[in-house]
């Protein structure tokens, strides 16, 4: 179970990393006024979240990791 978790955390963060459309900033394409936090597992600033991208990048890391 803690390798999944590992493993959907790594992907939300590459997610962002990617700008992906599951995670985006709040205004505009401001993506240097946020900044990831890998170590401590945040990202920090005003963002947007599409919950449903979201939801289904976890799903997909899940089933990758089964």
């Amino acid at each position: 179970m803690n390798n999944i978790r590992k493993a959907c955390v790594r992907a939300v963060f590459d997610e962002f990393d990617d700008h992906g459309d599951a995670i985006s900033p709040a205004c505009g394409d401001l993506w240097d006024e946020i900044e990831a936090r890998r170590p401590l597992g945040h990202i920090v600033g005003y963002i947007d979240l599409d919950v449903t991208d979201l939801v289904d990048l976890i799903i997909d890391t899940i089933n990758k990791e089964l």
